[in-house]
């Protein structure tokens, strides 16, 4: 039975509930491991928390890791090297869309399930590697949840003429195409389709992803409906706070918590000087919009220059270095792809 709990008004694990704890409870359910669910849940939240590049010292040398989630909007390279090939991903109209007011399409929108997404998830499982597994559930989980938009900065995301928020990727909707029980309000698109309902696009997406976990398995999907019916359940009410349905997810499905900064602790060291408390804080700051926002400015106009991270001794042998070795392999898939759809900016 589902443990009830009271709105806790917390809003910013938000994403993970679907990239880690959705991710990993599907993993086990499609018959992996509790360590390869983990890698592979963990893998997939990731990709939103890699919001600053690290320069990290090693006695084999300096290595710079991969950015993978952005807040500006000012920065059109961004768009081709974060928004689109791991949040964005484009349908290149191989999907029926809904019907838009202003019977505009656009190759770069993004629909569920399309073609070039399902191809870089099956060259992902292919790859056997499940850190980029994990990277391209993220990406494909993406075409549900940010269906309707593409990842630039561009009129066809424009929801409000009105608004000062610059229409990149879903930007002037906030947070609702991410939360799972949002119902909101798509005016761009003609009725009945401008109503959007999460829970039916996140369970849908569920369904799809515990199919090709199944089969990588070589196990049978007919327990489907079984498996989404229990996950719907652990979700619990539309009135759940994010944080109550990860308790659920612990405690309903043995899921362990999520840990921001895991796999950061494990790669680095503090630096010299530095207690580990202060160093988690130093961590756990880039996490916070306006602490990113405030040390990415400084840093890009070179006001101040970001402390190097000391590496671990078994830093190239970690979590952090394996996904991030992954995460370059599904960007250099991705651009070869979007290259040959004709695509690529």
């Amino acid at each position: 039975m589902v443990t009830k709990r009271v709105r806790s008004g917390t809003f910013c694990r938000v994403n993970a509930e679907f990239h880690y704890y959705t991710i990993g409870y599907l993993a086990r359910e499609a018959g992996f491991s509790d360590d390869d669910a983990f890698v592979l849940a963990y893998s997939s939240q990731y990709l939103d928390n890699a919001l600053v590049c690290y320069e990290v010292e090693h006695r084999r040398g300096t290595y710079l890791t991969l950015v993978t989630h952005h807040f500006g909007f000012w920065d059109q390279e961004q768009e081709w090297a974060v928004w689109i090939p791991f949040h964005f991903y484009p349908a290149a109209n191989t999907v029926v869309s809904p019907p838009r007011r202003d019977r505009r399409t656009n190759p770069l929108d993004v629909q569920p399930n399309s073609d070039p997404a399902k191809q870089m998830l099956v060259a992902a499982l292919k790859s056997r590697n499940l850190y980029r597994i994990g990277i391209a559930l993220h990406t494909y989980a993406d075409t549900w949840a940010h269906r309707g938009f593409s990842g630039r900065n561009e009129s066809w995301n424009r929801i409000d003429p009105d608004s000062p928020v610059p229409p990149i990727g879903h930007a002037q909707a906030l947070r609702d195409p991410d939360a799972v029980d949002a119902v909101w309000h798509d005016p761009r698109l003609e009725p009945p389709h401008d109503r959007v309902d999460n829970r039916e696009r996140f369970l849908l997406a569920a369904g799809r992803i515990y199919r090709y976990l199944a089969t990588y398995n070589r196990r049978s999907f007919a327990d489907e409906a079984a498996v989404i019916a229990r996950l719907d359940e652990v979700l619990g009410p539309a009135e759940y706070a994010s944080d109550s349905r990860a308790e659920n997810f612990i405690i309903e499905c043995s899921i362990e918590r999520f840990s921001r900064l895991r796999w950061r602790k494990e790669a680095f060291d503090p630096p010299a000087g530095w207690s580990e408390t202060a160093f988690e804080v130093e961590l756990e700051s880039t996490f916070d919009k306006l602490s990113w926002l405030k040390d990415e400015l400084l840093h890009r106009s070179k006001v101040v220059r970001r402390r190097p991270m000391v590496a671990k001794e078994t830093f190239f042998a970690s979590h952090l270095y394996r996904w991030d070795q992954a995460a370059r392999s599904h960007l250099a898939a991705c651009r070869e792809q979007l290259t040959a759809l004709g695509l690529r900016g």
